[in-house]
């Protein structure tokens, strides 16, 4: 509860208001000392100098915790790998970057539960998304001045290392192009140009291409070549319904562990993809001619750091899994497959 007391008695004492300081042979206007702040002894001189003799503050009992230490507390606890935070709170808060480019992983699950315990909050940037070094990925904070330490250390222990990034490594791809139209010279391929930048972005080499007709045992035979030869397989053409699209089939009949074809993300529905001998295997649907983001953005950062997809996770992204076709696309930074 806010109390009026005399400025030497407030030393320890937490500040309840903002206090201004005009002062004309600086040019300056501001807050002095704000809301929340910590009174020190060496504070009294300058308080007595803005024309303070009296200041409503808070008592810190027995068993509370002011917001600078929480969120340091708090901070502490949510850091796993490759993050780092401010030093020092700012307004009671402290933000969690990356020490690394890569990709988040978030533990949702730990979040939501840290932010029902009460006054610890923390919001996060969505899981699974490429940031840079020294990107913001989460800020904490307590609701009030003060809180129960108990109540801010429960939160601690529910949300210990829920901040995770996972760094991202050079690659080495290789490319398989199917389609009979396109092997005999009658369509021009657009793949390789379309894919070739987006995948260097994330610090992976398409190694080498090769173009086949929708011939089954030869698609077979280059892919497991491939599976031996590169870090990762993408296959383009022949992922949709049509009788004779073969490239899916290719990677299920070669034994293909957590074999998914299709997901609940448009566009590119057709999108399949399975682990041959530990090595992700890919096969993107034509969606990705099209789109500046399909389903290959929303899952392959996931893939790139070693994690499996399972089922639970594909069909999760039907949440937010429909684009919403802006005239201006501002992917990654919009909800499109962030559910």
């Amino acid at each position: 509860m806010a109390k009026l007391v005399k400025v030497e008695e407030a030393v320890g004492k937490v500040l309840c208001h903002d206090i201004t300081e005009v002062n004309l042979d600086k040019n300056f206007k501001g807050v002095a000392f704000k809301k929340g702040h910590i009174i020190k002894e060496w504070d009294i001189p300058k308080l007595k100098d803005l024309g303070k003799e009296y200041i409503y503050v808070f008592d810190i009992r027995e068993g509370e915790i002011h917001e600078d230490d929480a969120a340091v507390l708090l901070a502490d606890a949510l850091m796993g790998v490759n993050t780092y935070r401010d030093q020092v709170p700012s307004e009671g808060k402290i933000r969690i970057y990356s020490k690394v480019f890569g990709v988040t992983r978030i533990d949702v699950d730990r979040i939501i539960k840290f932010n029902l315990v009460g006054e610890p909050s923390c919001p996060t940037i969505h899981d699974g998304m490429v940031v840079r070094e020294n990107d913001v990925i989460a800020a904490v904070r307590i609701i009030s001045l003060v809180a129960s330490r108990d109540e801010v250390e429960r939160a601690a222990n529910i949300g210990k290392k829920a901040v995770n990034v996972d760094p991202l490594y050079p690659k080495r791809a290789g490319l398989i192009i199917t389609g009979t139209e396109i092997y005999s010279g009658r369509i021009k391929d657009k793949f390789y140009d379309r894919l070739k930048p987006k995948l260097k972005g994330l610090l992976v080499d398409i190694e080498e291409k090769v173009i086949l007709p929708d011939d089954l045992d030869l698609i077979k035979e280059r892919l497991s070549e491939f599976v031996e030869k590169y870090d990762l397989v993408l296959l383009t053409g022949g992922t949709s319904v049509d009788p004779d699209d073969v490239t899916y089939k290719a990677i299920r009949e070669l034994g293909a562990e957590n074999f998914i074809r299709g997901n609940p993300i448009q566009p590119g529905n057709m999108l399949s993809m399975g682990w041959i001998k530990g090595k992700p295997v890919i096969a993107v649907p034509a969606a990705a001619l099209f789109y500046k983001a399909t389903s290959l953005d929303i899952w392959f950062p996931y893939i790139l750091v070693g994690r499996r997809i399972t089922r639970e996770m594909v069909a999760s992204k039907a949440h937010g899994g429909l684009c919403h076709r802006c005239p201006t696309c501002s992917f990654p930074i919009c909800p499109f497959g962030r559910g």
